[in-house]
Parts: structure tokens; C-alpha cells; sequence
């Protein structure tokens, strides 16, 4: 056998030889004990290569056992079947001439035991994962073919056969190994938006340029050579074409597939020449014409030359540095810088939109301004904005794949003027004085309130008792100073202020007081007056 014995096939050969050597017709001779003979390595220079499956003995050599290789039989190889299990080196024999011992096979460790003869499986190598992931973003593939040079020295391609068919070129992309691409069940017709292309088909050419001979003796000999040379050159479809085809991701290699059409009167016949393969990742093939070998699917071999050029792009990156340069209640200006790649295809313009109401339920409710600026200054001053408001505002790039990545900021038009306090109230009256409080605005606009300007309407000779008196018509306002809105070291504006005023007329008199926010901004409306006091 091929494969190493068990232990119990060992020790039945063994004991089947033993009896066959030692066990003849006649009285059983005495026992013996049995000793292993001690083996001692031969020099390394006297060595044997040795593989396994077949042992090589050089002559005269043989382990220490009494045993002389003939040079004549120095020659002999052993094969793995002829080896003799390495549990039954140790038996010598019985007595002299009893029989030679088996043969060893010299090793550079001695005799090989019985696992060294065959290998464990090795375990098949995973295959490597892919390493580029599919992104799912716009994706533009542009193809300009120029010719497809036929080979028609090819064994499946004879030259009575492609000079009655026209060509057309099919390019898809794929994802899968390129081991593992499945061959499309039928001939693409047209370009199908999204996946492949197609091309127009054309019938193949033969070069038109004759190799002209000298004149002389040989001039027959190098004419006739030169015509079969001027024959044998590989016939061109001219295609001269451009494509593209939009894609929602980017697949790593692009398949182009050669078809042959025979047509006739009663059918049309398609034939897959060959294919191509070209990666869509390698980014240092394309925008460059290159030479793609075309191959038969079956045998192997080269069919065609593919000579095209292509180009992968896809939506441009975030814009950088966003800034705010010029800010006003009503109106922003921004700036940018334009992105870092624009992945392949040049920068056309900017598209800017706002978030002008953002509501939890429905989300944000984005506003487009601009489509596409009409230059490629990256400002835009957006209008009619609302002052002391907060804005999201997303810029992004776009070329002729598409808009590019989001890059959103937020930005603040100016502070407005401050809402007016509340209406103030008559807090005491006292010794001609009175004590006037009111209350912070809600809103102070976007500054923090500094001051507050406290204003006294007064009509002499109202009363309180004559409805006839004087009316608005005689109202006087008098600037009564300000009160501050940070008093002393206090940091935090106050919950509740009050002035006191006076001193107030002896005559009879109608008072009403006023209150007003005043801003860095500017300056509130007045608050609604108070209720009339009278002295």
C-alpha cells in the first residue's frame, strides 16, 4: 500500500516473516532474545537524497549491517510502496545466514519515521476580503472607445469568419471576483441607464497602406512577401465613441464584453469573442488611452486589443471654512474655501439652503436659495432674514456628477431693539416723592439691557374730581435720568427695578410714568404707561 500500516498490519508482517525465516520443517530451534541493533548514522557526505516516494542509494553504501550495495545496483530507485515499515527495523535475524536485514532508506535524520512520509493537508488559504466598500454616493463612468484591433490569428477566431460580422462592445460594471462574474444570459440591445453600456455596432476594416518592394532580381520574391504581410494585418472596428452611464455606487471592476453579430437573411447570430476587465479603482489607468487585452472565455486566449479610455467622478467633498463676514438684522454674508477633492470632476458652482422653520414633528424644513451660484466666488449674502435669529445654513459643492457632501453651520443676524419692560406701577408715594418699579422685557433683543430711561408725563390742573379739566392736549413729558441694570458689583441683571421721583407739584396735577429698555442695539418702545397719580 501507499499509505503507512497501522500497528496490527505491522505486527502481522512481522510475524509472518519471523515464522517464514526462523520456523522450518525439522525440531523448533531454541528462543533467542531479540536485541535492536544499534544504527549509527553514516557520514553526511555519504548521504543518499532522499524524497518521499522514492529512495536513491548511492554506491557502495549501506547502513551497518553487514549488507554491500552492488555498484551495479547502486542505481536502483525504491518507490514508497517498496519501504519497509519503520516498526520493523528493529528485528535482526535469527542466526547466520539466516537472511539480510530490510533495507533503510538513508536520511539526513537517520530512518524517517512513518508520519514524515506524508504531509498533513494543508488547510486552503482564505480568500482576502475585498478591500474597498461599496460607497453609496452618485458615481459617473465616461468610456471614449477608440478601436478594437481583431486578432485573427486566434484559435476561435478564424479569418473567414469576422470579415462577415460587425462588432459592437458591451461594458458592465461588477462587484463580484473576477473568478466569480457570471457571463450576461443575453446580448445587450442598448444601454440600459444605470447598468451597462453598449455600443453602436460596426463591421471591422482592413488597413488600406501596400508595402511597396525595390527594384532587382528579388523584386517577385520581396513582392510577394510583402502582399502577405500587407494580408495579415489585423483588421480595426473604428468606433470612436463616447459613453457614460450613471451609477449609485462605484463597483470595483469594469467587464467589456465583445460581441460578434453574423446576420443573414433567414437569422442573426451572437457570438461572446472574448472579455476584458479593468479595475475601477485604480485611478493611475484612467483619463489616459490604454490597451486592453481581450480574452476567450472558454480557452484563454488573446482575441482582440481594446484601445479606450475611461474616467471615474463622483460628487465633490465638503466645502471648508465657513465663515461669517458681514452681519446685519436682516441680511448675512458667507464666505467658504471650495473642497479639498473635487473627485474628478471640476467644480461648477455652489448650492446654498436654509433651515427657516424646524418644527420636532415634521423635522427640519430646508429652503434652497440658489440651486447653482453663477461663479465660482464662494460668497453669497443671503436677505430677508429676521434679526437676533439663529440660522442653519448648508453650503455644498457640485459638478456634473452632482451636489456634493453637506457642510452645515449655523449662523446670528444682528440684535434687534429690546422689548419695552413691563408697565410700571406706583410702589409708594410719600413726602411729595413717589416710588416707581417695574420689570425687565422679555426679549432683550440679543444685548443685554444697560440702562433703563425712566420718562413722566404730567398735565397741570387735571384732577382726579374735574372730568373737565385739561386733556392730552396739555401733556408735558419730562426725562426723568435712567436707572442702571447692573447696580454696583451686582453681575446679574436684576428681577425688579425702581426710581424713586419727585418732587412733584404742589398744584393740582395728573402724573403717568414710562419706562424704556435701552441697548447696545439701540433703544426699546415705550412701555405702557401707568396709572395716573395725582397730587
Amino acid at each position: 500500500r501507499n499509505s503507512v500500516l497501522d500497528a496490527r498490519e505491522c505486527l502481522c508482517m512481522v510475524d509472518a516473516l519471523f515464522r517464514s525465516i526462523f520456523f522450518t520443517e525439522g525440531p523448533p530451534a531454541a528462543p533467542m532474545a531479540l536485541k535492536p541493533p544499534h544504527l549509527p548514522m553514516p557520514p553526511a557526505n555519504a548521504l543518499g537524497q532522499f524524497q518521499p516516494g522514492s529512495v536513491s542509494m548511492q554506491p557502495g553504501f549501506a547502513p551497518q549491517m553487514g549488507l554491500k550495495i552492488p555498484p551495479s545496483a547502486a542505481s536502483t530507485t525504491f518507490s514508497s510502496r517498496d519501504i519497509t515499515p519503520p516498526c520493523s527495523v528493529g528485528i535482526p535475524p535469527a542466526g547466520p545466514g539466516a537472511g539480510a536485514p530490510p533495507i533503510i532508506p538513508p536520511s539526513s535524520q537517520g530512518c524517517a519515521p512513518a508520519w514524515a512520509l506524508q504531509q498533513p493537508p494543508r488547510q486552503a488559504p482564505k480568500p482576502p476580503a475585498y478591500q474597498f466598500q461599496h460607497e453609496q454616493r452618485p458615481h459617473l463612468l465616461e468610456v471614449e472607445l477608440s478601436e478594437l484591433q481583431l486578432l485573427p490569428s486566434a484559435p476561435d477566431l478564424e479569418a473567414s469568419w469576422y470579415h462577415a460580422v460587425k462588432y459592437c462592445i458591451s461594458l458592465h460594471p461588477r462587484s463580484e471576483h473576477p473568478d466569480n462574474i457570471p457571463l450576461p444570459r443575453d446580448p445587450p440591445k442598448a444601454t440600459v441607464e444605470g447598468k451597462y453600456l453598449v455600443s453602436q455596432t460596426l463591421a471591422p476594416r482592413k488597413s488600406q497602406v501596400k508595402v511597396g518592394a525595390p527594384s532587382g532580381e528579388d523584386q517577385d520574391e520581396l513582392h510577394e512577401g510583402a502582399t502577405k504581410r500587407s494580408q495579415n494585418v489585423n483588421p480595426v472596428v473604428e468606433f470612436k465613441e463616447d459613453l457614460t452611464l450613471s451609477t449609485d455606487r462605484l463597483d470595483p471592476h469594469l467587464v467589456a464584453y465583445v460581441w460578434g453579430k453574423r446576420t443573414s437573411m433567414m437569422e442573426e447570430t451572437v457570438t461572446l469573442v472574448g472579455r476584458a476587465l479593468a479595475p475601477q479603482h485604480e485611478f493611475a489607468l484612467q483619463r489616459k488611452f490604454t490597451k486592453w487585452g481581450v480574452f476567450d472565455v472558454m480557452k484563454g486566449n488573446r482575441v482582440a486589443d481594446l484601445r479606450v479610455k475611461y474616467a471615474v467622478s463622483t460628487t465633490p467633498g465638503p466645502v471648508q471654512d465657513p465663515m461669517l463676514t458681514e452681519v446685519q438684522q436682516t441680511e448675512l454674508k458667507i464666505t467658504w474655501t471650495p473642497p479639498q477633492n473635487d473627485h474628478g470632476a471640476p467644480i461648477l458652482g455652489y448650492k446654498v439652503s436654509i433651515i427657516l422653520e424646524q418644527s420636532v414633528n415634521e423635522g427640519p424644513r430646508w429652503l434652497t436659495l440658489c440651486e447653482r451660484t453663477k461663479t465660482l466666488n464662494p460668497v453669497y449674502v443671503i436677505a430677508n432674514l429676521t434679526g437676533n435669529r439663529v440660522y442653519t445654513v448648508d453650503v455644498r459643492a457640485v459638478n456634473k456628477v452632482g451636489v456634493g457632501d453637506a457642510c452645515e453651520f449655523q449662523v446670528a443676524t444682528a440684535p434687534v431693539n429690546p422689548d419695552p419692560p413691563t408697565k410700571p406701577w406706583i410702589e409708594e408715594a410719600r413726602d411729595g416723592c413717589v416710588n416707581v418699579a417695574w420689570l425687565p422685557p422679555g426679549n432683550d433683543g440679543g444685548c443685554p439691557v444697560q440702562s433703563y430711561k425712566v420718562k413722566m408725563r404730567k398735565i397741570l390742573g387735571a384732577s382726579k374730581w374735574n372730568p373737565f379739566g385739561p386733556g392730552e392736549s396739555k401733556a408735558e413729558w419730562v426725562d426723568m435720568g435712567n436707572v442702571e441694570a447692573f447696580q454696583g458689583e451686582q453681575q446679574e441683571p436684576l428681577s425688579m427695578y425702581n426710581a424713586w421721583l419727585g418732587p412733584l407739584e404742589n398744584v393740582a396735577c395728573e402724573y403717568k410714568f414710562q419706562i424704556v429698555s435701552v441697548t447696545a442695539a439701540g433703544t426699546s418702545q415705550g412701555s405702557e404707561l401707568s396709572n395716573p397719580i395725582y397730587t
